[in-house]
């Protein structure tokens, strides 16, 4: 398995908007790129995927920005991730042969417990922690 540079992106700028983002406070792209490593185009279309799953807010004008739609506590890992990968992990197994029923059950049940997992990790905690690093699934 492998995380995309796009979920990664969003889950840093995630955690950028709630370090950033204090009372009706909005935070602009430019200054989220920049203090992410993240190029603004890339991350204007991940805000958009995160907006369009009403995780972030987004405001325009001049002192336009965007901002979390909800309290870190009531984000978790999953909605970022189906927000921008749509879901946590595809299955497309092949059921046939005498072990590929087994493999692809096995497979279905790796999937829901790494989706019971993300959906217990707040963004308050990925903040707390400092980040994805401290996780191990």
């Amino acid at each position: 398995m492998k995380v995309s540079q796009k979920l990664e992106y969003a889950c840093r700028a995630m955690i950028q908007l709630e370090k950033s983002c204090v009372g009706d406070q909005v935070s602009r792209v430019d200054d989220l790129a920049e203090k992410e490593e993240i190029s603004p185009t890339f991350l204007v279309q991940i805000l958009n995927d995160l907006r369009r799953a009403g995780l972030v807010q987004s405001r325009r004008g001049k002192m336009g920005g965007y901002c979390l739609a909800k309290t870190p506590e009531n984000i978790t890992l999953d909605m970022i991730v189906r927000a921008i990968e749509g879901g946590v992990l595809e299955i497309d197994s092949d059921r046939k042969g005498e072990s590929g029923e087994r493999v692809a059950d096995l497979w279905v049940e790796i999937a829901q417990h790494l989706e019971t997992k993300m959906a217990s990790i707040t963004l308050q905690e990925m903040l707390d922690q400092g980040g994805l690093l401290e996780y191990y699934i």
